[in-house]
């Protein structure tokens, strides 16, 4: 449905991860930068094993009719995206993020990396993840933390440390290789802007502090409380260049949308399908790797998520039936 002021009703869908809602409400605040919408979102619990292949009743929130596109990311959203088509009787047009592991023709289209190597009539296959990184978002991030960024001398340097993964681990001894890495730097006067995820582990985020918090040319937000709101975006606005470790693909292409050179420092394991992704962001002169010295040089920022939005848009007319009173 549109509502009475004839913006699209777009509902997104996913387990709650702050990685899984970027990709969601990118996808879907791309579109609305084109078009009239009005955004909706709702967080999917795990499935039980009742509800593994569809869910059997909408969340709370979903009674007053159903949208006209559906984004959807993350294994617990599945059973919705599934269940959504039989419920709104195939009037909306459902998207998946990721490699669905499910037979792709339960979507009417699936956004994946590259480097996930799905085919199909259906499948649009991009550089990374879609995000939310956008030119006005940067902007509007910088301006709130305008303040503590503007008493960090130039160059600044962001560092974006993500953690333990199923392919990669943050181990004591690559914690103290980068943390080495950063100190020189920071001793020679370059700012560092450094943030952790939720998979970084304790004992980083309390060496860094211990090593690096104190600095007057370092912020260091971990998440704690004291820290206050996370500055995320606005590390990559005012950063000359942006240090990612190489176990997200969400922070790598953060940077690289950004516009910023990005420097992927290497963690222990196996990058498997993700070597793809290193690679192909290699090919674009998008990323080079972190040897411990600050390096700039120039960037023509990664638009997958407007790409994937303009198509999105496109085949989702494509799958209207024709009603001249549908956007009016």
């Amino acid at each position: 449905m549109s509502d009475p002021a004839g913006e699209l009703l777009i509902w997104t869908i996913s387990d709650g991860r702050a990685g899984i809602d970027n990709q969601v409400l990118g996808l879907a605040e791309a579109i609305a930068e084109m078009i009239p919408c009005k955004i909706k979102s709702f967080l999917a619990p795990r499935p039980s094993l009742l509800t593994l292949l569809a869910a059997n009743r909408p969340l709370p929130g979903m009674e007053n009719g159903w949208p006209k596109l559906l984004i959807c990311c993350g294994q617990s959203s599945l059973p919705y995206a599934k269940a959504m088509r039989k419920w709104s009787k195939g009037q909306t047009f459902c998207i998946q993020l990721q490699a669905p592991r499910r037979p792709l023709k339960q979507f009417d289209m699936v956004i994946a990396p590259n480097h996930d190597q799905l085919t199909g009539e259906n499948v649009l296959s991009i550089v990374g993840a879609t995000n939310r990184i956008s030119k006005p978002r940067l902007t509007k991030a910088r301006e709130t933390f305008a303040e503590r960024i503007d008493q960090l001398p130039c160059p600044r340097l962001a560092v974006v440390i993500g953690g333990n993964s199923k392919r990669h681990k943050l181990t004591k001894e690559k914690l103290k290789e980068l943390r080495l890495h950063l100190e020189r730097l920071a001793k020679t006067n370059v700012s560092l802007m450094i943030t952790t995820s939720r998979r970084t582990p304790g004992f980083a985020k309390r060496a860094l502090r211990r090593r690096l918090g104190k600095r007057e040319n370092v912020w260091l937000w971990t998440g704690a409380k004291k820290d206050g709101d996370n500055p995320y975006m606005a590390f990559l606005d005012a950063a000359s260049a942006v240090i990612v470790t190489s176990d997200s693909t969400n922070m790598l292409t953060d940077g690289a949308s950004a516009g910023k050179p990005v420097l992927m420092f290497r963690l222990d394991g196996e990058d498997g399908k993700f070597s793809d992704l290193h690679d192909e962001l290699a090919d674009k002169n998008l990323v080079h790797p972190f040897t411990g010295s600050l390096a700039t040089w120039d960037v023509e920022p990664l638009d997958e998520t407007r790409r994937a939005a303009e198509e999105a848009l496109r085949r989702f007319y494509g799958h209207l039936k024709p009603d001249p009173d549908t956007f009016d």
